[in-house]
This record gives structure tokens, C-alpha cells and sequence, in this order.
């Protein structure tokens, strides 16, 4: 195989690697999406419910004053994730990552019906508009890319060694851009638990 064949080759080899990346990222950002809009509803039906319970003068064993530092503490988890998610714009991004996924898709095609041969000319074209087709979109993130190595199952011992190190790697960077959501979510969990059980013991 010639040099240019290679590089047609690599070329292919890439837009595969950049599609499953794309639709990765996409699928992340739709995550995002929606663990953004559950964390909100959560934290928006607690900062209704406090106030419920004091207008109709339930005891819940509480202090007024940490019920109103509590619904404090909401308000502002309320407007920081609305402003996530408005800044963020996670599902208009998830869908252009898709697209994105999609032309690569078709061009990886192209590439692959071309055969084994092609002059500079064409190749130079191909390489430019593979470019073309990046720029047009963002890029997407290095956990996109970790869980598109790990598309591919190992087939000897070396290779496991990698692929669990890469395993590990993509988990814990998952749980570290996600976690905020969870401790989001597991705070309004403990304000819902406390005040139930605070009305089940003076009720």
C-alpha cells in the first residue's frame, strides 16, 4: 500500500473515530439536559412544599429559621441551574453533535467507496472537506473520545490492562462532571426526609 493509500486510509480510520466521538458527546449533553431539568423540578416542588407547611401551621419539629435558610438554599439552587441550563443550551448541542455524527457518518461512506486508490488531487479534497465538516460544529470533550476506545473489546491480556485502566478513567471523570446534579438531588432527598418524618413525630 502507497504512502497516499495510507493516509486515505488514516483518513477513513479518523472520521470513524470522530463519528462514534460526536454521538457520544451528544448523548452526554442530552444527559446533562436531563438531569438538569429533573434537578430543577426537584428543587422547585421542595422550595413550594416549605412554605405549604407553614402556612397551614404544620409542626415539623423545625425552626422557622432554618426553614427559611433551607428555602434560601433553594431559591439559589433554583436560579443557578435555570441559568445552566440557559447558558448551557444542552439540547440544542446535543442535536448538532448528532448532525455532526451524521454528516461524518455520510463522509466516512464516501471515503470507504472510494477503494483503495485515489490521485493527490482527490485526497486533498477529501482531507478538506472532512475539516469543512469539523469546523462547522464544536468539538467534542476527552471523555467522548475515552468512551469511543472503549467501543472496542480487547482481544489479548495487554489490551484489558488498558482498556480497565480506560474504563476506570471514563467512570470517575463521569462522576465528577455529573456529581453536582446528584448532591443537588440527594440535598432535596434529605430536606423531603426530614420534614416527613418531622410531621410523622408531631403529627
Amino acid at each position: 500500500m502507497s504512502e497516499l493509500d495510507n493516509r486515505l486510509h488514516e483518513l477513513l480510520r479518523r472520521t470513524k473515530i470522530t463519528t462514534k466521538s460526536r454521538y457520544r458527546a451528544s448523548e452526554r449533553l442530552e444527559l446533562h439536559h436531563k438531569l438538569s431539568q429533573w434537578t430543577v423540578s426537584l428543587i422547585s416542588v421542595a422550595l413550594v412544599f416549605i412554605p405549604l407547611v407553614q402556612t397551614f401551621g404544620i409542626s415539623a419539629g423545625i425552626e422557622v429559621i432554618y426553614l427559611n435558610a433551607t428555602q434560601a438554599t433553594l431559591a439559589i439552587l433554583v436560579l443557578v441551574y435555570s441559568l445552566l441550563l440557559g447558558q448551557e443550551n444542552f439540547i440544542s448541542r446535543a442535536q448538532a453533535m448528532h448532525r455532526n455524527g451524521v454528516e461524518l457518518g455520510r463522509f466516512a461512506r464516501k471515503l470507504a467507496g472510494k477503494g483503495e486508490k485515489v490521485s493527490d488531487d482527490e485526497y486533498f479534497s477529501l482531507a478538506e472537506e472532512y475539516y469543512d465538516i469539523l469546523e462547522k460544529y464544536e468539538n467534542h470533550k476527552p471523555i467522548d473520545y475515552l468512551y469511543t476506545r472503549l467501543s472496542d473489546t480487547p482481544s489479548n491480556f495487554n489490551e484489558w490492562v488498558i482498556y480497565i485502566g480506560l474504563w476506570l478513567k471514563a467512570r470517575l471523570m463521569s462522576l465528577v462532571i455529573f456529581s453536582h446534579y446528584f448532591v443537588a438531588i440527594a440535598f432535596v432527598g434529605f430536606i423531603f426526609y426530614t420534614l416527613f418524618a418531622g410531621i410523622v413525630a408531631h403529627g
